[in-house]
């Protein structure tokens, strides 16, 4: 499978290749993608480039799957995360019970 990764630096796409081969032309909704009110950046929405993908070249133009290296954008903790709405809700909890103790 082919992957195409944005270089900001060259201006141009790096091509990965990554074991695998999609069966279907169109595939379902990423299970990477997430509910945001503002929507997604462009790397966010990107697909997350496989661990072992290999790089074969860089052109203009995108091919195959438009993806994202590393896990920064894709993986991060952001501040719309679960974990972090339920840390806010919490300490949030605890300086109301401290201030009407």
């Amino acid at each position: 499978m082919t992957y195409s990764v944005w270089n900001q630096g060259a201006g141009r796409f790096d091509y990965y290749e990554a074991p695998g081969v999609e069966a279907k032309a169109n595939v379902g909704k990423p299970g990477h993608l997430r509910h945001r009110t503002l929507g997604s950046t462009p790397a966010q929405a990107a697909w997350p480039l496989p661990v072992g993908a290999r790089r074969v070249g860089a052109g203009e133009q995108a091919r195959g799957r438009i993806a994202a290296v590393g896990g920064s954008e894709l993986g991060a903790l952001e501040a719309d995360g679960g974990l972090v709405k339920f840390a806010l809700v919490g300490l949030g909890a605890y300086l109301l019970w401290r201030y009407l103790a």
